[in-house]
C-alpha cells in the first residue's frame, strides 16, 4: 500500500509556528504524527483538501491549540479520541466532510470549550457527553442531513447561541433543552421538526 500523502516530518521543527493553515491542498492525505512537537500552536486550519483523510493521534499534544477547524476534507472519515485532550481549545469546526458520519466521544472532555460548529451531512449523532461541555455558550448545527435526534444532554447547557439550519430529518430538539438564556435562535430549513422545547 503507498504511504498517503503528506507533510514532511520535518514540519515538527517549526518551534514557534503559532498559526498553521492549509487551503487547497487537493493531494494532501494526512499530517505528520511530529504535528504533535508544535507546543506553542494556536490555531489549526485545514480547508478544501478533498483527499485530506488522516488526523493524526498526536493532534491530542497540541495543548496551546484554541481554534481548530476543519471543512471540505471530503476523506475524511474519522477524528482521533486524542480530540479530547486538547485542554485549551475553545473553537472548534468541523464541516463540508461528507464520509464523516461520528464525532468521537472524548469531544466531551473539550472543558474549555466555547463554541461548536457541526455540519456534516453524514454525521448520524453527536456525542452524549456533549452535555458536559459546561463552558459551550454557542452551538451550530447545519446540513447534517442524517442527524434525527439530539442528546437529552443538551439540556445541562447554558446557551447563548443556537443555531440549527438544514438538518431534513431531524424530529425533535430535547425538552430538556435550556433556552432561558439564549440571545440567539436560529432554527431553518428542519421539515419534520415536530416539537422544540418546554420553553417555547
Amino acid at each position: 500500500m503507498p504511504k498517503p500523502q503528506g507533510l514532511p516530518d520535518s514540519i515538527g521543527q517549526l518551534e514557534s509556528l503559532i498559526s498553521f493553515t492549509i487551503v487547497g491542498c487537493e493531494k494532501l492525505e494526512t499530517l505528520p504524527g511530529t504535528l504533535g512537537q508544535l507546543e506553542g500552536l494556536d490555531e489549526l486550519e485545514i480547508t478544501g483538501c478533498a483527499m485530506f483523510k488522516i488526523l493524526p493521534d498526536s493532534l491530542g499534544q497540541l495543548k496551546c491549540l484554541q481554534r481548530l477547524k476543519i471543512v471540505g476534507c471530503e476523506k475524511l472519515e474519522t477524528v482521533p479520541e486524542t480530540l479530547g485532550e486538547l485542554e485549551s481549545l475553545t473553537n472548534l469546526e468541523i464541516r463540508d466532510c461528507p464520509n464523516l458520519t461520528s464525532l468521537p466521544m472524548s469531544l466531551g472532555k473539550l472543558n474549555c470549550l466555547l463554541s461548536l460548529i457541526i455540519g456534516c451531512v453524514n454525521l448520524k449523532a453527536l456525542p452524549e457527553d456533549v452535555g458536559t461541555l459546561e463552558r459551550l455558550w454557542h452551538l451550530r448545527i447545519m446540513g447534517c442531513e442524517n442527524l434525527e435526534t439530539l442528546p437529552e444532554t443538551l439540556g445541562r447547557l447554558k446557551l447563548k447561541t443556537l443555531e440549527i439550519r438544514s438538518c431534513v430529518n431531524l424530529k425533535a430538539v430535547p425538552m430538556s433543552l435550556k433556552l432561558d438564556e439564549v440571545e440567539t435562535l436560529i432554527i431553518v430549513d428542519c421539515q419534520y421538526l415536530k416539537s422544540v422545547t418546554r420553553d417555547l
